[in-house]
């Protein structure tokens, strides 16, 4: 959904830090040519799996194949590959949110060296037992994507650069006043986030 599909900002340090050469104008190229390649992807798959199935897509459309269709079994494959190594990315995302977060409210405890295996065991004992627990994972992933997914892709970013360009050049420089152009995205999410949350209960 438009929540999940292109939330990946808690790497965009990382994608910083290893880009060659990086600066505002090459980190922005990068950032386009990814979304317009992404949003290609998913626009494909989502027509094509509409177009098969209609309104009995599920949630997992590879669910929707029969359990000895080739093609199918080489796409979960292909699937379960994919989350086995974008799971990393994902977990270094939470792990050192969880750690940021707990040192800006006063408890560093977590973001000591020492406590590095601590962290990351429960980390995964949680993941792995709410993993296990949960059978359809379309309720939750539909309900986090419209809720928090809307909220880190279009409030939260754009609520953090204003505030960024009002300490660095100014509530009266040009810039700023630019920047509140993009407080357009608020509406914008608050309005995906309502539709996924309506969508999701119905």
């Amino acid at each position: 959904n438009l929540g999940l599909a292109f939330n990946a900002h808690y790497n965009a340090p990382t994608y910083w830090r290893e880009l060659p050469n990086a600066n505002v104008k090459s980190f922005g190229k990068m950032v386009r040519i990814s979304y317009y390649i992404l949003a290609a992807l998913y626009s494909i798959t989502m027509c094509a799996g509409y177009a098969t199935f209609g309104n009995q897509c599920r949630g997992n459309i590879l669910l929707n194949y029969h359990p000895n269709d080739n093609l199918a079994t080489l796409g979960r494959l292909a699937t379960g590959i994919s989350v086995t190594f974008g799971f990393p990315l994902v977990f270094y995302g939470a792990r050192e949110g969880l750690k940021g977060a707990t040192k800006a409210i006063g408890y560093p405890l977590l973001s000591v060296p020492r406590s590095h295996n601590t962290v990351v065991t429960l980390l995964l004992a949680v993941i792995c037992v709410v993993a296990m627990t949960i059978e359809d994972i379309k309720f939750i992933a539909s309900l986090s994507g419209a809720i928090m997914g809307s909220f880190l892709v279009y409030i939260c970013p754009t609520l953090i650069y204003i505030k960024i360009i009002w300490k660095v050049r100014g509530k009266d420089s040009t810039a700023y006043k630019f920047s509140l152009l993009n407080l357009m995205f608020i509406p914008f999410g608050l309005f995906v986030a309502t539709v996924g949350v309506i969508v999701t209960i119905k």
